[in-house]
């Protein structure tokens, strides 16, 4: 199944803008096409990008620690490539410290004692608390700065800007109720104050749109096009032209 967006980005490289990877679940920042350098050169040779599957765990009997290459942990895999043999009855030397040193965090070492997305916030931003909380897979979905963001299913897509394949469950239970997408001056807020609570009645539409202008003329042309937007048939009724 292809991740890709439907629509056709820059390719320009170098110029992510905090962007990640398309990819569900991939923390890597975007290199071009909306993805990132690993998933871009899969799609050029194979036409798709796939999610990365769940790391499993080293094929040398009695290791627990995660394959990484050939099915094999680093440590065995350095083994049998130096030497041919991976010496199953030898344990390897270094500790297994198979966790991210980030206090809270559970997912597998990848790089200086950090997993890939903590360490990819120390190399670009010299923090690995970047960025707030790691986004955790959950599921079909997954949590994104504490909302919870789904794939948008082809059924859907009228619901959500042109070419966007994921979005905020929040945002896009408000659009199926608007019948619309949300526009960029709209934000949903949740009543309880729980941000993965995305049921209907427990969400409110804000507005933060205000007039550009303070002339009367441009406050009221405003206030015709506000009203127009939300309250369509009292427009209609008080004769307002929107285009006036």
């Amino acid at each position: 199944m292809s991740y890709l967006r439907d629509t056709v980005v820059s390719e320009v490289v170098g110029v992510t803008d905090g962007r990640v990877c398309a990819v569900a679940d991939c923390e890597r920042q975007v290199y071009a096409r909306e993805l990132c350098a690993r998933h871009y050169k899969q799609w050029q040779r194979h036409g798709k990008a796939e999610q990365d599957l769940a790391p499993a765990a080293c094929s040398v009997q009695g290791c627990d620690r995660r394959a990484v290459t050939r099915g094999m942990c680093h440590g065995h895999y350095v083994r049998w490539y130096r030497t041919g043999d991976v010496r199953a009855d030898v344990p390897l030397r270094r500790p297994l410290e198979d966790r991210c040193a980030v206090t809270g965090c559970e997912r597998g070492r990848h790089s200086s004692t950090y997993c890939r997305a903590h360490y990819n916030r120390l190399r670009q931003h010299g923090d690995v608390q970047a960025g707030g909380a790691v986004r955790e897979h959950a599921g079909q979905g997954s949590i994104s700065h504490g909302y919870w963001m789904v794939v948008v299913t082809p059924e859907r897509r009228h619901l959500v800007p042109p070419g966007r394949t994921r979005e905020f469950e929040h945002r896009l239970v408000m659009a199926g109720m608007l019948g619309r997408p949300l526009t960029a001056d709209e934000t949903v807020h949740h009543r309880n104050g729980d941000r993965l609570d995305n049921r209907p009645d427990n969400l409110e539409l804000w507005s933060t749109a205000q007039p550009k202008g303070q002339r009367v003329s441009d406050k009221l042309a405003w206030a015709y096009g506000f009203l127009h937007r939300y309250d369509p048939e009292a427009s209609a009724a008080l004769g307002l032209d929107r285009e006036a």
